[in-house]
């Protein structure tokens, strides 16, 4: 590889050397890229085309939306319930230690100590068992809520996502308020959502290190690109090898996704949805600000004559 920068790591086993993960140099390619991304868009964004929200004619403007909530009564607004705000940090800690532990458990160098009386492995795999939970909980949330369209991406997120990064260019100057889930955060979502799945896939093959070969007949292997697929072993080409090779690659992949939701969420303009994922509200000022009332609904609008504001339809 140029420069020196090598992809996977091996190790000799039966005689034969054989693939078993990514070596660190694919952390420093993912740091610098990841830093060279974060300044091109604080530059681009908060130094070279800072910009407020737009109103579109078709909404309320950000003027009335605030004034008709305080007419209300409405102070702030609630953004995230308890349980959701519970299980973020639970996964966030679950996250993170399953990268702590990782990352030491690839880099056979490193010999930080664990808690007294565990391994690095031990608290993976009790992390992993933790992550799985949160995850069997968020599916049972969101079916019990009803809302599992939340979080669908189509035209209308695409739309949004290419005026964004217009104005982001300078090409516009529209910057529509955000809809009740971001763009952005909708395709966050999905991507750990598929990283997630692909750690845990894989992670289960190299736990159980389960023998399968009886019922993995000559006839289910294959060759592709002179790679030999097929169930193998920690010590031949299948499932077992490629699987740390996957492995860490879904786990660079939530890095770099972890990465990118940090950056954003605190970044100043962010401030007030990030400290609504520990309190729970946001500010109607606030509010009316940073989201689109036609897609998050929190109350009446204001009455088309200026009198009360309207009642909201049971």
């Amino acid at each position: 590889m140029p420069y020196g920068i090598e992809i996977f790591r091996y190790a000799q086993r039966s005689g034969s050397e054989v693939i078993v993960g990514l070596r660190w140099d694919t952390l420093l390619i993912l740091a610098f890229v990841a830093t060279l991304t974060f300044l091109v868009h604080y530059v681009l964004r908060e130094l070279w085309n800072p910009t407020d929200h737009t109103d579109n004619g078709d909404e309320p403007s950000k003027q009335e939306v605030e004034e008709s909530l305080k007419a209300q009564g409405k102070e702030e607004i609630s953004r995230f319930s308890f349980a959701q705000r519970a299980s973020h940090w639970v996964m966030a800690i679950a996250v993170f230690a399953l990268m702590l532990s990782g990352f030491i458990i690839m880099n056979t160098e490193v010999t930080v100590k664990a808690i007294p009386g565990l391994s690095w492995l031990t608290i993976h795999i009790i992390s992993a068992v933790v992550l799985v939970a949160y995850v069997v909980f968020h599916l049972a949330h969101v079916a019990y809520k009803g809302t599992w369209d939340k979080m669908w991406i189509g035209r209308k997120e695409l739309n949004d996502l290419w005026v964004r990064f217009k104005n982001l260019l300078g090409r516009t100057d529209e910057y529509p308020r955000q809809f009740e889930y971001p763009s952005a955060q909708k395709l966050l979502h999905w991507g750990v959502t598929g990283a997630t799945l692909g750690v845990v896939a894989t992670g289960f093959v190299l736990w159980r290190r389960v023998s399968m070969e009886p019922i993995w007949s000559a006839t289910r292997e294959f060759s592709f690109l002179g790679v030999q697929f097929g169930l193998g072993t920690a010590d031949a080409p299948g499932l077992v090898a490629w699987s740390f090779v996957f492995h860490d690659f879904f786990a660079i992949g939530i890095l770099a996704l972890v990465m990118g939701h940090i950056y954003f969420a605190l970044r100043p303009n962010e401030w007030a949805i990030t400290k609504s994922m520990i309190t729970g509200k946001v500010t109607a000022a606030e509010y009316a600000e940073k989201y689109d009332p036609r897609s998050w609904n929190v109350g009446a609008v204001e009455a088309t004559d200026g009198g009360e504001p309207e009642p909201e339809d049971d």
